[in-house]
């Protein structure tokens, strides 16, 4: 499977505009080595940062499962198992969909049917555990049971407790879950609708036929699906939450590195410990500290600030954004009326402080750290680990490879000068053109029902389904059209995945209409009507004419066993030309000369 195709079908990128050509251009430069840094510099109109940093992340999965179909290979052969068809494995783009392949290898060993059955077969395997996975994580409930006495928890947990589905729980709250279950104070269980599920059997017996091999639909749903159906629903809503925290801190973690720097040439910052006086460090616009003092708050605190400032040319004065000691910091914020007071994030401060050598005690190393997070923010943030930050809600219930990789980019594209909003806008701009539209806008406006349409009449369409079969289209009518596999493309399609995807907008052509059964057959490959027709030679029109001539100038093309076959009549059919009679007898006494010479 292609990078490109891939990022398709588990649409990597949502609705970012990037081609294919692009897809596989960035991807060739990561294999052969290119790091982010490298990546980002290939910025242009269309392969804005949030494109490249998601090519970035697909890349990585990719190449992920690429090393995990090999190392299933491998395995199955050294333990003496029959291999599974590579180009069914490749079709694959997670691990629980290699796991149903290999239950169905298992009750479908070659030998048993013929190959091009037990092909089929497995596609429709494929098929109903997408289904059965899709009906579990959007309809089946779930049921969250306190499982403890302990006060603490009740009341951390209590509000969890009821029924409700996985597509209902919102990320934070999901990881708070999961965090109450490993701790023993809530338990999961699944109601598993499995009368839908049966009939998602039922529904596809005549393909899972080579697989079945006379089982009723109970137990092929228990041997292909149900094994590990509810262990890898819960795992993907573990993925969705764990997305969408990483996401959440890295956000916040470009934020802090691309912090406008404070534009004043010396600053005075005010470190506020838990207890005691506080720490003011006076510091030059490029980070040196030209002053210091503790200042005792027991009094008038502002005073005490002012008096360690003294005759310093201070412009503004630089104050953590949270304390233990609210009332004071507040209380400094409003007191120097005729500076700028600037607020920074006091996160990791112990970590920061012992990596800081200037300051003679912790609360002026704490101003220190301060004013320059407000003076030079990359440089000072960049100092430590984000992972150390706890950037992200419930951090220790992700994977902390994944957060920090995450957040390295967004080290990159600092240094490349990205900014949040840059981000933003390029989502913003990179929707589809569709959420421009306005949503009474008919997509096609002349088509007002099924007997407005004639064959070969080109409209609009957005994909509403895929099957095995082919694609459905909504044409703004009651009833939907068909695409037929055949008809997707001007080639051989396996996989109408690899084509269109849910949501896609399209342009086909009307290929017939049973209004008896309101049956709507489409078409999306070229019109061989309204096609570019070939040369007299049968050359391609979109590239040069390929003439290898001979002395007689007759194109090689034209001589038995050198051109290409034409469907029309073998090598020694009618060409397209005007007159093929003459043309073919004058063809004739060219090459009667050129092979007596």
């Amino acid at each position: 499977m292609r990078l490109s195709t891939y990022i398709q079908r588990t649409r990597a990128l949502g609705d970012l505009p990037v081609t294919p050509h692009d897809i596989e251009a960035i991807g060739q430069l990561i294999e052969q080595g290119a790091g982010f840094e490298k990546i980002v510099r290939k910025r242009t109109a269309s392969l804005t940062p949030l494109v490249l940093l998601g090519l970035w992340r697909a890349h990585r999965r990719y190449s992920e499962h690429q090393a995990y179909l090999q190392r299933v290979a491998d395995l199955r052969r050294r333990e003496g198992q029959h291999a599974i068809a590579w180009n069914l494995l490749k079709q694959t783009v997670s691990r629980h969909e290699v796991a149903v392949l290999e239950r169905a290898e298992a009750l479908a060993p070659p030998g048993r049917a013929s190959e091009h059955r037990r092909r089929d077969a497995m596609k429709a395997v494929m098929a109903l555990w997408k289904a059965c996975l899709a009906i579990v994580r959007k309809t089946a409930p779930l049921k969250v049971e306190l499982d403890t006495d302990i006060a603490e928890l009740v009341e951390a947990y209590g509000d969890y407790c009821g029924t409700t589905t996985l597509g209902e729980v919102a990320g934070h709250r999901w990881l708070a879950i999961r965090r109450g279950e490993r701790l023993g104070a809530l338990r999961l269980t699944f109601d598993l609708p499995r009368d839908r599920m049966e009939a998602q059997v039922e529904a596809r017996a005549v393909q899972l036929a080579a697989v079945a091999a006379g089982r009723d639909a109970e137990v092929l749903l228990e041997a292909l699906v149900l094994t590990d159906l509810e262990e890898w629903a819960l795992s993907l809503k573990d993925d969705e939450a764990q997305f969408l925290a990483i996401r959440q801190a890295c956000n916040t973690w470009l934020g802090m590195l691309t912090a406008e720097k404070a534009d004043h040439p010396i600053v005075a910052a005010v470190g506020v410990p838990s207890g005691g006086p506080v720490g003011v460090a006076i510091t030059l616009r490029d980070g040196r500290m030209v002053g210091q003092g503790l200042a005792d708050v027991s009094g008038d605190p502002v005073r005490a600030v002012e008096q360690i400032i003294g005759r310093h040319p201070v412009e503004a004065v630089v104050l953590p954004s949270q304390s233990p000691r609210r009332q004071l910091l507040e209380q400094l914020a409003r007191g120097f009326g005729n500076l700028t007071t600037i607020r920074v994030d006091g996160r990791a401060m112990k970590a920061a402080c012992a990596q800081t050598a200037d300051g003679d005690n912790t609360p002026i190393k704490q101003a220190l750290v301060l004013a320059r997070r407000a003076l030079t923010p990359m440089k000072t943030w960049l100092a430590i680990d984000p992972a150390g930050l706890g950037l992200a809600d419930y951090q220790h219930e992700l994977d902390q490879d994944d957060l920090r990789a995450a957040l390295d980019d967004m080290r990159v594209l600092a240094q490349a000068g990205v900014k949040p909003g840059d981000l933003e806008r390029a989502r913003s701009s990179s929707a589809p053109r569709t959420a421009m539209r306005p949503t009474n806008r008919p997509l096609n406006p002349l088509v007002k029902n099924v007997d407005d349409l004639r064959p070969g009449m080109e409209i609009n369409g957005v994909v509403t389904n895929i099957t095995q079969f082919g694609a459905f289209i909504n044409i703004g009518l009651a009833h939907e059209g068909l695409v037929h596999v055949s008809e997707l493309a001007d080639h051989f399609v396996n996989d109408p995945n690899e084509v269109v995807t849910v949501g896609q907008q399209v342009k086909a052509r009307v290929l017939g209409v049973d209004r008896g059964r309101r049956r709507i057959s489409l078409s999306m490959r070229p019109d061989r009507q309204t096609a570019p027709k070939p040369s007299a030679y049968g050359d391609r029109v979109d590239g040069p004419r390929r003439e290898a001539e001979g002395r007689s100038g007759v194109p090689l093309d034209d001589i038995p066993g050198r051109g290409r076959r034409r469907s029309s009549g073998g090598f020694g059919g009618p060409r397209p030309t005007g007159n093929s009679n003459v043309s073919r007898a004058q063809a004739l006494a060219d090459l009667e000369r050129l092979f007596k010479k």
